[in-house]
């Protein structure tokens, strides 16, 4: 009997499914990543955790990168928390005894973010395959999908690291599949709060990883084509009389929110030039910030006009965004450091610092594009630049079925698929201006399986094709061996980060030396 797609879950049932996908993940972690000594993945770790303690002394943040609040903020509490239920001895900078006798300290304090790091993992993982099934409503599919973003390449490792990518891109990602809910629900009167709710979880994001801003900017093209147009009169924005009153109310919020907000904006772009050499673009601060409200605003009526979305759904909307955008900003405020200010309001002059083509930042953008669309080929090759990156024979199957989906005449489907295949690769284009490590793979996989799950949920045939069960077999196999691949790596290494020790640029300030470092560096 031929096996069909059907097939590939072996537990016919839901919850289930994703009982069994977090004990896969919580079993990786022990095997591969727990117990790695403390300095094994020691750029980034050793920051975050020096941070984390610099929280709970009530110090200032002393590394901001890109800039890594919120994961800051999340490490120092968690300390806190850890210590108060006597779990852990050392969760403060002063507490941390001299380096001869801070192994322990160190040990301890890595491997509590690291199960940190697992259990928003699972958090992201769970909340995206429960949006995922409300999207596409085939819970067969979203339980293969969770499975791969469980298992890609970027959440396998971050989940076993101290990154910022993680709650960055998982804020972001849940706001995309918020979002991407809310369009395809005309009927729900709380689509104005769902957009609300994802402008917060974004802004969220950005305040942790700037890197983001270019994918909340692609959210207006990504959601355009997954509209529903709705002109049922009985709609609640449509019928009731209370709809332009709740609208009100949502614009007069959003205008106090954003005016609560206003001095932590113009704060950061006041202060931009004493942390950046020039502005990016246009040759003044604050130029392409009021550019990319400008262009949210249009999209949003834009969008409104295309599924002839009610006025005052669209005004109530458009306030919830604006709170939504307050509110993440005024976050900033939980723990104020002038430096953070600066940084989320002037993305791309912080961007500019990272990027390792030099002339990024200087107006020569068109080569760093045409670089990052040759380092996009080349990867989606495998052969020419291979990767730990599980996704890429996924996009394979996508590209291939989205290919016969136009062919059989679906055309609005390839439509809508293409379009979050086209996001993807363009933000590896821009990221690759970095040398588009594993890192950025948190940020553009999950677009990628989005797409996937979209394509087989909504193209019956492609279920039914007689080679479904052995792709899908192929592609569960390679994302378990590409996807714990580095774990795995980084599981047998043995070479040390002796740069901590050499150059006391690489040290936190208040840290003189590292266990692992011979006598004397």
């Amino acid at each position: 009997m031929q096996r069909q797609f059907k097939d590939l879950i072996l537990i016919n049932n839901w919850t289930l499914s994703l009982a069994i996908i977090v004990a896969a993940c919580v079993v990786s972690f022990m095997l591969f990543g727990y117990w790695w000594p403390y300095w094994r993945t020691a750029d980034m770790d050793f920051w975050m955790v020096n941070d984390g303690w610099l929280v709970n002394d009530g110090a200032s943040q002393e590394r901001f990168e890109h800039p890594a609040y919120l994961s800051i903020l999340l490490l120092g509490h968690w300390y806190g928390l850890l210590h108060h239920l006597g779990l852990l001895d050392v969760h403060a900078l002063s507490l941390v005894p001299a380096p001869v006798a801070a192994e322990h300290a160190w040990t301890a304090a890595v491997r509590a973010g690291r199960v940190l790091s697992l259990l928003l993992s699972l958090a992201f993982v769970l909340g995206f395959g429960v949006l995922l099934r409300r999207l596409i409503g085939d819970w067969r599919v979203a339980v293969l999908a969770t499975l791969f973003l469980a298992f890609s390449g970027g959440v396998a490792m971050e989940a076993r690291v101290l990154r910022t990518e993680l709650v960055a891109g998982g804020l972001v990602i849940i706001a995309l599949l918020i979002l991407l809910n809310a369009v395809r629900r005309p009927q729900t009167p709380w689509r104005p709060a769902l957009v609300g709710l994802a402008a917060l979880l974004a802004t969220l994001g950005l305040t942790n990883k700037v890197q983001v801003i270019f994918l909340i900017c692609a959210f207006p093209l990504m959601l355009l084509p997954f509209g529903c147009a709705s002109d049922d009169p009985a709609l609640f924005w449509r019928r009731s009389r209370l709809a332009f009153p709740i609208a009100g109310l949502c614009a007069s919020a959003g205008v106090l929110l954003a005016l609560a907000a206003a001095p932590l904006v113009g704060f950061g772009i006041a202060n931009a030039a004493s942390a950046f050499p020039k502005p990016f673009l246009f040759g003044a601060y604050g130029a392409y910030q009021a550019g990319i409200a400008i262009w949210i605003a249009l999209a949003m009526l834009g969008f409104s006009r295309v599924w002839r979305v009610p006025l005052a759904e669209t005004l109530a909307a458009m306030g919830a965004v604006a709170a939504g955008v307050a509110l993440g900003l005024l976050a900033l405020e939980l723990r104020c450091e002038p430096q953070n200010l600066i940084i989320v309001m002037n993305p791309l002059e912080k961007l500019a610092t990272f990027a390792s083509d030099p002339s990024v930042g200087q107006g020569n953008l068109a080569y760093s594009l045409l670089h990052g669309i040759v380092v996009v080929l080349t990867t989606r090759t495998f052969v020419l630049d291979s990767s730990a990156r599980p996704a890429i024979f996924l996009e394979w199957m996508v590209i291939a079925a989205t290919i016969q989906v136009w062919r059989a005449g679906d055309r609005w489907l390839a439509l809508q698929v293409a379009t979050l295949m086209c996001i993807a690769w363009g933000m590896d284009a821009i990221y690759a201006a970095r040398s588009l490590g594993q890192q950025y793979f948190t940020l553009t996989d999950p677009v990628v399986i989005i797409a996937a799950a979209w394509l087989v949920a909504k193209a019956p045939a492609l279920q039914a094709h007689r080679r479904a069960y052995q792709i899908g077999v192929a592609l569960i196999v390679a994302h378990f061996v590409l996807g714990l691949a580095e774990p795995v790596k980084h599981t047998f290494q043995t070479s040390k980060p002796l740069l901590f020790c050499t150059v006391r640029s690489n040290q936190p300030q208040h840290i003189e030396s590292f266990s692992f470092c011979p006598p004397g560096a």
